[in-house]
């Protein structure tokens, strides 16, 4: 049975949500539909603002905000609300500033509804991947979700934040990223003294040797070089695997 204090605890307001949907039953219905749909909606938003489709992006912001609204997300819908006027104003300087709360958003509530819908597999390891393309993010999910439970960050502060929230077993970086590039990162996991603990795959498509050898200055376990494809990401998944071995001999 779902927790209804897990919402009501993050100011979920489900006294108001119930008034639209009458009975639990076809709230959680509801609920589970908005969460299955979020990423992939996330991902479209993402795609209107890189190709600076301002419309659409409003139109998306607004679907979003409504039906947050109608499910008792309220702060969350004030959120996809002010990017909705923003794609209106076709304000695309802001919008790319402030992009990072809407991510944020989308992935909080997932998390939280996936806590109240008792998914979470407490036996899957977590592998944290940080790139800023939710495709790349997708795409690696799709390969080894089934194994591992996957933390998804779309830059260098978003993976700090899982990294003081969770325990990781392996990191997939990418590099080049805005705000707080992977570069950053590393150093970050170095001064934690992170680095000799959780093996971190490095993911880029700048494979000059300039990148390369800077990446190495840190004690990165493997480099996934885009494009990759399911043998490539299967050998970093190895290279993981025989990291832990190796610790165990």
């Amino acid at each position: 049975m779902n927790n209804i204090e897990i919402l009501k605890s993050n100011n979920v307001d489900i006294d108001a949500a119930l008034e639209l949907w009458g009975d639990m039953d076809s709230y959680n219905e509801s609920l589970l539909e908005f969460k299955e749909s979020l990423n992939s909606k996330l991902a479209s938003l993402e795609n209107y603002k890189n190709s600076r489709d301002w419309n659409n992006y409003a139109i998306l912001a607004h679907s979003m905000k409504s039906e947050s609204k109608y499910l008792g997300f309220m702060r969350e819908a004030e959120v996809f609300l002010d990017h909705e006027l923003k794609g209106k104003e076709e304000n695309g300087i802001y919008i790319e500033a402030n992009f990072s709360t809407v991510s944020n958003t989308v992935r909080n509530i997932v998390t939280l509804l996936t806590s109240y819908f008792g998914e979470e597999n407490p036996n899957k390891k977590n592998i944290l991947i940080a790139d800023d393309s939710n495709i790349i993010l997708n795409y690696l999910e799709k390969n080894i979700g089934n194994e591992y439970a996957i933390l998804k960050a779309l830059n260098g502060q978003e993976a700090i934040h899982l990294l003081t929230k969770h325990n990781i077993y392996a990191i997939l970086l990418d590099l080049n990223m805005p705000g707080i590039n992977g570069f950053e990162v590393l150093q970050y996991l170095k001064e934690s003294n992170l680095m000799d603990k959780i093996p971190v795959v490095i993911i880029t498509g700048d494979d000059t040797e300039e990148t390369i050898k800077k990446a190495f200055t840190y004690p990165i376990l493997d480099v996934l070089n885009k494009p990759f494809n399911e043998k490539s990401i299967y050998s970093v998944i190895t290279s993981i695997k025989n990291f832990y071995e190796n610790q165990n001999l």
